[in-house]
């Protein structure tokens, strides 16, 4: 007689088991009328068959939960520490304890500082695996990438093992916010965080000036210059617009004030990174602006939409030195650095800002100055009258979490950011807190702060760093239903055209020394964009000059060549 085994042994009843198992699916599948769908097998794998058996409780597994890890993010705050942030980790800690078993050190340093921190850090090999990247940190999230410090992560996203990713992120909305690498390949190289494709710029202004001065609502570029006339009359030494005359050009927003809507959308100025601007052609073809105004391009205008050709191309420019000489703007604007602190301190009746701060913006100044209201003038006429397919958008997010390439922790952080978007109540405790702690629901899309709650020491996490999406966003209670109806246009895909460029990357590596070259030259548009100088079209032809003398021509070809490239698979649509 044979000797069994104690290894045969422990097989034979393995598939004693196994045959078990199978047998009793069969039996709930009879008696269920059902049948396996495409991605359940019919029967459990043998391994499966040996794992621990299932919780009686639906949909609960007794699994054991992995080991735990703590996971290091790096992120920018306005402040050195998050108020109350350890309540709410201790919050995840206990409904996750069983499932992820995951911990958090959160690092944050200043907005200037968090791209060479996370740099450094990287390259010296210590332990980061989240890192806040984006176009503007420096370095960038595109040099970044090129130096293949950045983790692929494709394979989590359109994934039904990441079921919230999944929901989240569009496939749409992944292709605008992916990224060129150094093969010439776009891969997705950081989770995008916005709650709006575009921040909606407006003018804010005091209400309760307007109100004391006979002026009720703003609505039209007319009731503003009556409402800076108010001011320049009867608030002696108060500027009626902060403007950050140190970096932007007002008359870029006064022109977008004053532009004719149109239907047709075959051209887009001043394409991310290039100093340039496009048209497309009849023939499908590319036409690259060859003046830094590209309005005073005539090759350029004549491919324009009907409504846009007879439009001044110094528009802009006049209207800003127009408002400069009657007073709406400060004498020292190329000097201003501060326009929103200008505002707060009562200092200025208005300012530049985006509506998508419109609940914080509005505590602040309340708070600031004991009396002010909030009024809000929106700048774009096609978010003022709330016309589709009227204001484009590249659908791209300017905050990103990256993964580094040599985390150990990949898979624990992407499962952790899936957990976080595949519930509303997931994602809202680390957005707002600790409900009926931090905050209270009103339905789904708004929230207020409770009763007795002190805002200024109330947890004030930066969601821009890891939680904004545009299909999870709720508005301050008192948020009025115009302003929410603008904002969820904002977050909704279509509401925009999109633009040309939605998904090119200009590669600057043939022509670095150019584009930054450029970038120095186009501050000196800065006397005729704020307008401090009279000599509009004298200064315009020195800066082409100093543009042509840095080498535009070259990066002009450098973008024609790259964007018909780019058009071969992403094709003017006719938006």
């Amino acid at each position: 007689m044979t000797r069994i085994t104690r290894k045969s042994t422990a097989l034979a009843i393995a598939l004693l088991l196994l045959l078990s198992v199978m047998a009793a699916c069969s039996k709930n599948e009879k008696e269920s009328g059902g049948s396996p769908s495409a991605s359940t097998p019919a029967s459990p794998s043998a391994s499966e068959a040996t794992k621990p058996s299932e919780s009686s409780e639906p949909g609960e597994s007794a699994k054991a939960p992995p080991e735990e890890v703590t996971l290091e993010f790096y992120m920018p705050s306005g402040t050195a520490d998050v108020n109350d942030l350890q309540a709410v980790l201790d919050r995840f800690y206990a409904d996750t304890k069983d499932t992820l078993n995951t911990k958090f050190k959160f690092n944050f340093t200043t907005f200037d500082n968090i791209g060479q921190q996370v740099s450094l850090k990287i390259a010296g090999g210590e332990q980061v695996d989240s890192a806040f990247v984006a176009q503007w940190t420096a370095p960038n999230i595109n040099q970044m990438i090129a130096k293949n410090q950045l983790a692929n992560l494709d394979s989590y996203f359109n994934n039904d093992q990441y079921p919230g990713l999944k929901k989240a992120f569009t496939p749409e909305y992944l292709k605008n916010n992916s990224f060129i690498d150094a093969n010439g390949e776009s891969h997705i190289y950081g989770i995008p965080f916005t709650h709006g494709f575009d921040g909606g710029g407006v003018i804010y202004y005091r209400q309760d000036l307007a109100e004391k001065h006979g002026i009720s609502e703003i609505k039209s570029v007319e009731d503003l210059t009556k409402y800076y006339d108010a001011i320049v009359t009867n608030e002696k030494g108060m500027v009626p617009l902060s403007w950050n005359g140190s970096q932007d050009l007002i008359s870029d927003v006064l022109w977008t004030m004053v532009t004719p809507l149109t239907t047709k959308h075959n051209f887009e100025t001043y394409v991310a990174g290039t100093n340039s601007s496009i048209a497309i052609k009849p023939d499908g073809s590319l036409y690259v602006a060859k003046t830094v105004n590209p309005w005073s391009d005539p090759e350029f205008m004549a491919l324009l939409p009907d409504e846009l050709k007879s439009v001044d191309p110094l528009a802009g420019f006049k209207m800003a030195r127009e408002w400069y000489k009657k007073g709406y703007l400060e004498k020292d604007i190329l000097a201003q650095k501060d326009p929103d602190g200008q505002f707060m301190s009562g200092k200025a009746a208005s300012v530049v800002r985006t509506l998508d701060i419109y609940p914080s913006q509005k505590q602040q100044l309340e708070t600031a100055i004991p009396g002010a209201k909030l009024g809000y003038f929106i700048i774009n006429p096609g978010y003022l009258t709330g016309t589709p397919k009227a204001v484009g958008s590249d659908f791209k997010a300017w905050n990103f979490a990256a993964i580094p390439s040599n985390s150990k922790n990949i898979e624990r952080t992407m499962q952790f950011f899936d957990w976080l978007f595949s519930d509303l109540n997931n994602h809202d405790l680390f957005e707002f807190g600790i409900e009926g702690k931090h905050w209270t629901a009103e339905g789904d899309s708004k929230y207020s702060i409770p009763a007795g709650v002190d805002a200024a020491a109330n947890y004030n996490f930066p969601g821009f760093t890891l939680t904004w999406n545009p299909t999870m966003v709720r508005y301050d209670g008192n948020t009025p239903d115009d302003v929410v109806t603008t904002l969820n246009n904002l977050g909704d895909t279509n509401f925009f055209f999109k633009k040309l460029s939605a998904g090119f990357n200009f590669v600057t590596d043939n022509v670095k020394n150019e584009t930054a070259k450029l970038n120095d030259v186009k501050s000196l548009l800065r006397t005729i964009g704020d307008g401090v100088t009279d000599d509009i079209e004298g200064t315009l032809a020195k800066v082409q000059k100093e543009f042509e003398k840095a080498g535009y021509e070259k990066v002009r070809q450098e973008l024609e060549k790259q964007f018909s490239e780019f058009l071969k698979t992403n094709p003017y649509e006719g938006q």
